[in-house]
């Protein structure tokens, strides 16, 4: 429902904090047909409607109003009853063009539109603010920002409803658009992989495959005696004979008489079985057992279950030199 001429003038002189004075100069006289008269006044300025009846002559006199007010302050005239709104040219209010109407489209809710993509894509809602409004009131030109992340696109139109659609739309095309940009680029990637030689992708399928075996974990549904033998066949059977090799160079069967040992020794021999068994993801960790008599060792290994031998003498040096040459032998046995 469009509003009427004294709407219009009671809401423009309201903004500027007055409001009309309409005052009945002529009330019809009292013949059949009669005619009333009213003077409206505001911010200086006046005008005179006539019509058959008050209320046809006070719209008169706010229609003159607005048109004596349009003429004072150089604003757009007041378009005709029953006329479409002509934006007048080179109009100081129309700065931006209004999109054109385009008929038979059905309306496409833009603004939900955008709401769902930044639901499914958990983007940051966007805001709407009013940027713009000119122009008088019944021919006013919004422009409306909608703003989201580091984006903004702006929409313009003869309605706030209408300029906040058409920023959506232009924010989710936006979007699309960047979408289909990194859909494709990551298209091209994945095609780009058929150009990578072979042996590299079997070689880091190797790999990956070694770090899986790694992280595996035995079934604890085996006898507990057959933990360790599993262990054993899971291995596989070049890496296995490789740490026996280097067993046997860096601590040979017949072991080296504790006389001619010194702490270093021992703590060089531990380096070097740790990185032994790093291959294989296997640690060390060696620990004192307190005793009232004599010194005992212990060394553990994080096998499932554990591997734990225990050394004992007279000193320290001597109880670590006996956990270590037990525990050397359980993993050759273990690993043969």
């Amino acid at each position: 429902m469009s509003k009427t001429p004294v709407s219009i003038l009671q809401e423009m002189m309201v903004k500027q904090g007055m409001i009309p004075d309409y005052e009945l100069i002529h009330d019809g006289g009292g013949r059949h047909v009669n005619t009333f008269t009213y003077r409206v006044t505001c911010d200086s300025l006046s005008a005179t409607g006539t019509g058959r009846c008050k209320k046809d002559a006070k719209h008169e006199a706010a229609k003159a109003m607005l048109t004596e007010i349009a003429a004072h302050r150089n604003y757009p005239q007041l378009p005709a009853a029953n006329t479409p709104t002509v934006s007048p040219p080179k109009s100081p209010f129309h700065s931006a063009p209004l999109p054109p109407k385009i008929a038979n489209i059905p309306f496409v809710n833009a603004v939900g539109e955008l709401q769902e993509l930044c639901a499914e894509n958990n983007l940051h809602e966007p805001k709407y603010i009013l940027i713009q409004d000119i122009g008088p009131p019944h021919a006013k030109i919004f422009t409306i920002r909608c703003k989201m992340s580091n984006f903004e696109e702006d929409g313009i139109a003869t309605t706030k409803k209408q300029a906040k659609h058409d920023a959506a739309k232009r924010m989710v095309d936006k979007i699309k658009s960047l979408m289909n940009k990194s859909k494709n680029k990551e298209d091209s990637s994945n095609s780009s992989i058929t150009t990578i030689d072979t042996d590299t992708m079997n070689k880091n399928a190797e790999e990956r495959y070694r770090t899986l075996i790694k992280s595996r974990k035995i079934n604890l549904g085996l006898k507990l005696a057959d933990y360790h033998t599993y262990w054993r066949d899971s291995l596989e059977t070049d890496k296995r004979d490789k740490i026996l090799q280097q067993l046997e160079c860096v601590f040979p069967n017949e072991m080296i008489d504790i006389d001619y040992i010194i702490e270093d020794d021992i703590m060089e021999k531990i380096s070097q079985l740790e990185t032994i068994l790093s291959e294989i993801d296997i640690t060390i960790n060696m620990n004192d057992i307190t005793s009232d008599k004599y010194y005992v060792k212990s060394i553990q290994l994080n096998t499932c279950p554990l591997l734990t031998q225990f050394g004992m003498g007279r000193n320290n040096l001597e109880a670590s030199w006996e956990a270590l040459s037990r525990i050397i032998q359980s993993i050759k046995l273990l690993l043969s």
